[in-house]
């Protein structure tokens, strides 16, 4: 079934705004880690399912502990990529969620403690880090704690984020938008927009990217 799927996407794999993949156009050694990251992401990190084969390459980390993570259909996660959905055992289940046909480069970082939710046509750079907790909180002694609020990560679909850039918890990022590199984004990105610096700020309104 998996060479069946792996044929099926030598044609032109396109939708609105979408990246396109030419399979039939790669080098022999492309086509064959693309082969064995396929078997691996259904064998070995057992994420296949009903018409979802991702692509999981050596070297990545995949952990939950009340949580669960879905990696969409031919989504590549690449090496010394770690993704995570660790929860505390009295908290509702952490999520984290790939869409179809994404990209997750070399030394990325995507870790849920409660919901991060990446969409279809996605390009992530090196070296991200997409985080929906501050893994541990300061204590003031002359503040009160401060309420919590909603900290989910939700990216939309066909977003590039570029290299070394960092995504915090509470963040919506709208579909074909870009967010350099180097960004810390910090508040929600609109649609079409591309954001720098940091904090991250709008620079201009844009039709997609490709």
């Amino acid at each position: 079934m998996i060479n069946s799927e792996f044929h099926v996407s030598n044609e032109i794999i396109e939708a609105p705004q979408a990246r396109r993949i030419r399979i039939a156009s790669m080098p022999l050694w492309r086509k064959s880690q693309l082969v064995w990251g396929l078997v691996r992401g259904a064998l070995f990190y057992r994420q296949a399912g009903l018409k979802r084969f991702p692509i999981i390459h050596r070297g990545v980390k995949v952990l939950t502990a009340n949580g669960t993570i879905r990696i969409g259909h031919f989504s590549e996660i690449h090496e010394r990529v770690a993704l995570s959905a660790i929860a505390e055992p009295d908290q509702p289940q952490a999520r984290l969620s790939i869409g179809d046909y994404s990209s997750i480069w070399y030394g990325t970082v995507v870790s849920a403690r409660h919901e991060i939710t990446i969409g279809r046509q996605c390009a992530i750079s090196w070296n991200c880090t997409i985080i929906d907790n501050d893994m541990h909180e300061i204590v003031y002694s002359d503040e009160p704690q401060p309420v919590r609020g909603n900290r989910a990560v939700r990216i939309g679909d066909h977003v590039w984020i570029g290299a070394s850039a960092i995504v915090l918890k509470g963040v919506t990022i709208g579909e074909n938008s870009v967010v350099a590199a180097g960004a810390i984004v910090t508040r929600d990105v609109p649609p079409n927009t591309l954001v720098a610096g940091a904090p991250a700020t709008p620079m201009r309104t844009i039709a997609g990217w490709r």
